[in-house]
């Protein structure tokens, strides 16, 4: 019985060990989440501020030549 009991100990503390690790994994991967969105949040505005000044093809006027 007490061999049984102490099996069980040394499982629930790998378990607990393991939770742990998980956990960090978790945490690590919401960072960087994180972090990727405010790139794409940043890329998104450069995009805009890039494609906002361009003109229409119908808004432009004709070069010279025409």
């Amino acid at each position: 019985m007490e061999s049984q009991i102490q099996a069980l100990e040394l499982k629930m503390m790998d378990m607990e060990i393991t939770v742990e690790q998980l956990n960090d994994v978790i945490v690590r991967h919401e960072k960087t989440i994180e972090a990727l969105s405010r790139k794409l949040e940043l890329y998104q505005s450069q995009l805009q501020a890039i494609t906002a000044p361009m003109a229409k093809e119908s808004e432009e006027t004709p070069p010279p030549h025409y």
